[in-house]
């Protein structure tokens, strides 16, 4: 009994914690705000480390709406009958979030496919919700320090971009088709095709994947699939989709993620993807070998190299950098775990305001939570094995004499653009200096602060001359003997 009473009282001060209740908040107020929660568990650039864990255990807890509804939207958008498109529609969906639900059919051709269907009136409702977000946002930001360093309206712009795509289902079908023609002929990927001629802005049609999503391991287990060989195949897809598509999938929900028989893998919903170009992946390639190597130097240049605000102090970020990588210095390769590291690094570059582009933090993400997973089955699971040969692949092949030549070339028509437009930009520029209308934008915060301060001292010094001048003056009246008096004070 006094163990349950300790436990009691221990889960009721777990409650209290800001996270806690802001988690308990969200899934209150409604889809809208459950799906923001969401947003933020993925960033963890945007919100502290301990918040972004609390917002993990965020779930869709939707209700499914009617079949009658999904009938309406259905021939609305096709301009027929339900009956007239599908031999088969399943009445109960299999899926119930926030913007959608599916439901299992089968076209009149034969192919089984999974038929995602917008929720009625859901863009006016997050509109709306988002509204509400944006004016407590600007609240926020404005009366409370502390909170204003994490931008909450820019987490609140990023949002609504991130809801205005994804309610745009005919966005969803085209990275769903980049994805597939990516991984066409593929062994250990699989995704699903789309159904062009039943997908519109608010319905889509895609193949239907069988098998077990990765977040229930007791179904895997129970189906004895090769669990290791499904980690080393979701590792190397999200890889080769960073590292040679250059497009990945940014929501790296475990549940967006198909187990099959053949230990292969799919992906589902491509509401959100992120985007590499070659100096983004350059970037990763060094962040993730620094820390492989633990090269302390190599990490805080990647990081330096994203963009520092002004105000950013070099030294302390330095200092919290060493904090991390020096004690694995004397650890073996074994002991390292790679999510914990990014998921410090990501905290520091929140803390010293670091740019760290959204695609890279998502990719980070997706890293963090295939790992999770895989301890969550094998406890002595290493990542960091897993991941060393790909990277060093990838280090040295930037260092082949092709990838040399290549980069070169590229090098050398920008080169050659910027000399064929530098005469007549040097000349415009040239002539704005001749007629002075030439305008220079400079920004720097010790400026500002000093210019406040001469502000300051400047009317300290007007008030103390008028004070004095009040004082000379007043003495020398004191002097005056004509006129009227009172006790011995002229009244002038």
């Amino acid at each position: 009994p006094v163990t349950k009473v300790l436990r009691k009282k221990l889960r009721q001060k777990e409650e209290l914690k800001p996270e806690v209740m802001l988690r308990r908040t969200l899934e209150r107020l409604g889809p809208t705000f459950i799906k923001f929660g969401q947003l933020l568990s993925v960033r963890p650039d945007l919100a502290p480390k301990e918040y972004v864990k609390e917002l993990e255990k965020l779930q869709d807890k939707v209700e499914q709406f009617p079949f009658a509804e999904v009938k309406e939207i259905i021939n609305k958008e096709f301009g027929k009958p339900i009956e007239h498109i599908f031999e088969h529609f399943e009445k109960e969906p299999i899926a119930s979030a926030s913007i959608s639900q599916v439901h299992r059919a089968t076209l009149k051709t034969g192919e089984k496919v999974a038929v995602k269907i917008q929720r009625p009136n859901v863009r006016h409702i997050m509109e709306t919700d988002v509204e509400i977000m944006q004016y407590f946002a600007k609240l926020l930001e404005n009366n409370f320090d502390a909170i204003r360093r994490y931008k909450p309206t820019r987490i609140v712009s990023e949002f609504r971009e991130w809801t205005e795509k994804e309610l745009d289902f005919r966005l969803e079908a085209r990275n769903a088709k980049r994805f597939y023609q990516n991984f066409k002929g593929s062994k250990t990927v699989c995704i699903p095709k789309v159904y062009d001629d039943f997908t519109t802005g608010k319905v889509l049609t895609l193949e239907f994947i069988e098998g077990v999503e990765l977040h229930n391991i007791k179904e895997i287990k129970r189906r004895k699939i090769d669990f290791a060989q499904i980690i080393k195949n979701g590792f190397e897809a999200v890889m080769t989709q960073v590292f040679v598509h250059g497009i990945f999938h940014a929501d790296p929900h475990p549940g967006n993620i198909i187990v099959r028989k053949d230990n292969s893998i799919a992906f589902v919903d491509f509401g959100i993807v992120g985007y590499f170009d070659d100096k983004l992946k350059n970037r990763c390639i060094d962040l993730l070998y620094g820390i492989i190597e633990q090269d302390e130097e190599l990490i805080m240049e990647t990081l330096v190299s994203m963009g520092l605000e002004a105000d950013t102090d070099y030294e302390q970020l330095k200092s919290d950098i060493g904090f991390i990588i020096q004690p694995l210095q004397s650890a073996s390769i074994k002991e390292i775990k790679i999510s914990r590291i990014l998921e410090e690094i990501l905290d520091i570059g929140l803390r010293h305001k670091i740019k760290i582009p959204a695609s890279f933090v998502l990719f980070g993400k997706t890293i963090v939570t295939l790992e999770g997973v895989a301890l969550e089955y094998d406890p002595d699971f290493k990542l960091i094995e897993t991941s060393r040969p790909f990277i060093e692949k990838l280090v040295a092949k930037r260092s082949s004499p092709l990838y040399v030549w290549k980069k070169l070339v590229h090098d050398m028509h920008k080169y050659r653009r910027f000399a064929e437009e530098f005469p007549e930009k040097a000349e415009k520029a040239l002539d704005k200096i001749q007629r002075g209308t030439i305008k220079v934008d400079i920004e720097d915060t010790d400026i500002k602060r000093l210019a406040l301060e001469m502000d300051r001292s400047s009317n300290r010094i007007a008030y103390g001359l008028l004070i004095a001048a009040f004082l000379i003056t007043s003495a020398i009246l004191f002097q005056v003997e004509s006129g009227p008096s009172v006790l011995g004070v002229p009244i002038l």
